[in-house]
């Protein structure tokens, strides 16, 4: 089979599948809504704990500046 059929079969098929998606796009809506939905909260999730993790290290290095200063003046 030369690629122009190859190129041609899959032009077909893609158009196919989207005039399947059309039709079935209200269903398919709701299911990409709940999907993004819970993707949304997996993300402020994690963009809390990044911030947790940096206070953390943030105060982890503080502590260890003072510690540093103070074993230098002595």
């Amino acid at each position: 089979m030369n690629n122009w059929w190859k190129y041609g079969l899959f032009f077909i098929a893609g158009t196919i599948a989207g005039a399947v998606a059309v039709k079935k796009s209200e269903e398919l809506r709701s299911i990409c809504t709940a999907a993004l939905g819970g993707l949304l909260d997996l993300k402020e999730k994690a963009m809390e704990t990044a911030e947790s993790l940096k206070e953390t290290v943030e105060d982890l290095i503080a502590e260890t500046e003072a510690k540093r200063k103070k074993e230098v003046s002595k």
